[in-house]
């Protein structure tokens, strides 16, 4: 049964297409002196997710991913799971990592502008990014609210959600 997958796979390649073989989730297991924070459902279709987590510069976290996004909607081949296509575009958050993988941010400034003629105000915000994938440690880069999406800046046309398990190494 493997080799038709294997022949498909070979096949997408030939044709130039990206391939990147499905991923085995495999068990995680919280590393020593980490605890359970929370779960978040992280949908492909959306910029950024809020985790609801505020953060300081320097704390560590570990993320453990799962899911699948789809980066266009009914292209079987744009199929990811957290790790990502092996594409890159310089239009995108991590343009050195894998299209489409799971990214965070920390959020450090938001800006509120009030359009002068319409008088509508909208927001901006700012962060630092930081890829994530299947599973990461990483140090927060900077305080503020920690945020999760795709790494794909063109989100609207995108299905499916990756589910992240946030842990926190204890004080």
């Amino acid at each position: 049964m493997r080799r038709p997958s294997f022949v498909f796979g070979l096949v997408l390649a030939a044709a130039g297409a990206a391939f990147s073989p499905p991923r085995v989730q495999e068990t995680f297991r919280r590393p020593e002196g980490f605890e359970f924070v929370k779960t978040v459902e992280v949908a492909g279709n959306v910029a950024w997710t809020d985790s609801g987590l505020d953060v300081k510069a320097g704390e560590e976290f570990y993320f453990e991913a799962s899911g699948t996004v789809i980066l266009q909607k009914d292209n079987p081949v744009a199929e990811c799971g957290p790790d990502g296509l092996r594409l890159r575009t310089m239009q995108q958050p991590v343009p050195e990592r894998n299209l489409g993988g799971l990214v965070g941010r920390v959020v450090v400034k938001v800006e509120v502008v009030e359009d002068k003629e319409t008088k509508e105000k909208s927001s901006r915000d700012y962060g630092e990014v930081f890829f994530i994938g299947s599973a990461a440690l990483a140090a927060m880069p900077a305080d503020g609210r920690l945020t999760f999406g795709a790494n794909e800046n063109v989100v609207g046309d995108n299905d499916g959600v990756f589910t992240v398990v946030v842990f926190r190494r204890k004080a």
